[in-house]
């Protein structure tokens, strides 16, 4: 941003009024991104939304927009101002998660090759439920829309700002390490699922109802895989 001056500003104004495919599906997810929050129940709140996400969409036509950037975004709107907003969504999509957002390829290149990592992490770090999970298929379903989201979509509010701090001083680690955690704390349970449904349920409801001691789990994954 400092040697960039001027140019979100730049960026907003060349893309007001146009109109292509990501700027339908942009407004399309406006009002699902925080809805209970009340920055985002007014239009001074969405419109700054919609103004960071179509300027980072002008700027990067090769990724566009995709869901789920817009749950980050407006995220990033609540703890820091618009344009440092926009540029942290820069150094998400560009830096930080590269192509995990590429919509230009039928799958998400660097998404599914950290869902690779991750199962060869859970097949060493939690063997017992390694098997039961690729019968499942969760292995898979949890890495994208876990990891796409930064556990924003799956966790209350107060705590996944949390994981969202670390993430942006540790990086997609903390993503892997809390995962695991997550995997652990609930191996009894997911070995008597019967299905794909069933086991996101039971990690679902573990995320929603016992999170305050979910960073306890965590601890024995940060040793482990620092």
């Amino acid at each position: 941003m400092a040697t960039h001056p001027g140019y979100y500003e730049d960026l907003v104004e060349r893309s007001m009024g146009k109109y292509n495919l990501a700027t339908e599906e942009i407004e399309r997810d406006l009002h699902r991104s925080l809805p209970e929050h009340p920055a985002f129940q007014n239009e001074m709140g969405i419109a700054a939304l919609r103004r960071v996400l179509t300027a980072y969409a002008f700027r990067n036509p090769n990724i566009g927009y995709c869901q789920a950037m817009n749950i980050v975004t407006s995220v990033l709107l609540l703890y820091a101002k618009e344009e440092e907003a926009f540029w942290l969504l820069v150094a998400l999509c560009e830096r930080m998660l590269p192509d995990y957002y590429n919509t230009r390829f039928s799958c998400l290149r660097e998404a599914l090759v950290d869902q690779g990592v991750f199962e060869e992490l859970a097949r060493d770090y939690v063997p017992q439920l390694y098997d039961c999970m690729q019968d499942l298929g969760v292995i898979s379903t949890i890495s994208l829309s876990w990891f796409l989201t930064l556990f924003l979509s799956v966790m209350p509010f107060e705590s996944a700002v949390v994981v969202v701090d670390c993430f942006f001083c540790e990086g997609i680690k903390v993503i892997f390490q809390l995962a695991l955690a997550v995997l652990d704390a609930n191996v009894d349970k997911l070995l008597n699922c019967k299905d794909d449904g069933e086991a996101m349920t039971v990690l679902g409801r573990y995320l929603l109802q016992k999170i305050k001691h979910l960073f306890f789990f965590l601890l024995p994954f940060l040793i482990l895989l620092c």
